[in-house]
């Protein structure tokens, strides 16, 4: 019975990013057509927090705690050099995130260079905030990200691999939930898709390196918190706010 319970939420998982990827990609010509992107922030956040909201309860009903999902103080018992290599990557990563959210609060130049740059790429142009009320709910969604993404497709997901199949290789545990993360990005073209699968299994492997959940939630919110300010800000429409 407790086999196929964990079945059962090991189907969710593959079910909900591809009814989330479908959904996304419907509605991605209305969001960038009427550029009302709170409305897009509100509807992520609730997609975010529909699946670690069931995964909770579930797992509540279940008898898996929070420490078995990766809610557990760190520890270093891995493999030293795995450990290592780990480490090195998310701290290059959590540099740049710094030195980005840096410059993007303090240089005008640097936010014009990234304006640039985004003009270019329809999703990007669709999806960065440019509102003070828009940079706001973006802050809320990088927040939510870093909780809900790192539970259920981190945490959560390298428990259910290895409480359903115990003898499951590491690169498998790193690579499936992956897999199924980057399948919700569909609506970034496949470039988007590999980039998430990548990031994704690095998250993985730091959960891995350290036994917990804290790193890679704080990781991956400094992450999405940089992408906040890219752009310099705007005075928020009227028109759309009566609109929503």
């Amino acid at each position: 019975m407790y086999i196929t319970f964990l079945i059962l939420l090991f189907i969710f998982m593959l079910a909900f990013p591809i009814a989330s990827a479908l959904k996304e990609k419907k509605s991605k010509d209305v969001v960038r057509k009427e550029k009302i992107r709170r409305i897009k922030y509100h509807k992520t956040i609730a997609l975010m927090w529909t699946p670690a909201i069931v995964v909770l309860i579930m797992s509540f009903i279940g008898g898996i705690s929070l420490a078995d999902i990766g809610f557990r103080g760190i520890n270093f018992n891995h493999n030293t050099w795995f450990t290592a290599i780990t480490l090195a990557i998310c701290g290059l990563m959590f540099v740049h995130s710094l030195y980005t959210l840096i410059f993007s609060l303090t240089s005008k130049k640097f936010r014009e260079k990234k304006k640039a740059e985004i003009v270019d790429d329809d999703v990007a142009s669709a999806i960065f905030p440019r509102t003070k009320k828009e940079k706001c709910l973006f802050a809320i969604m990088a927040l939510s990200s870093g909780i809900c993404e790192e539970l259920v497709y981190r945490g959560f997901a390298a428990f259910l691999l290895q409480a359903i199949f115990p003898e499951i290789p590491i690169l498998l545990i790193v690579l499936i939930p992956n897999m199924l993360f980057g399948i919700g990005h569909l609506y970034q073209g496949w470039q988007g898709v590999i980039e998430t699968v990548v990031v994704g299994a690095i998250f993985m492997c730091l959960l891995l390196a350290t036994g917990s959940l804290i790193l890679p939630m704080a990781l991956h919110f400094m992450i999405e918190l940089s992408n906040t300010f890219l752009l310099s800000e705007e005075k928020d429409n009227k028109q759309d706010e009566t609109s929503i």
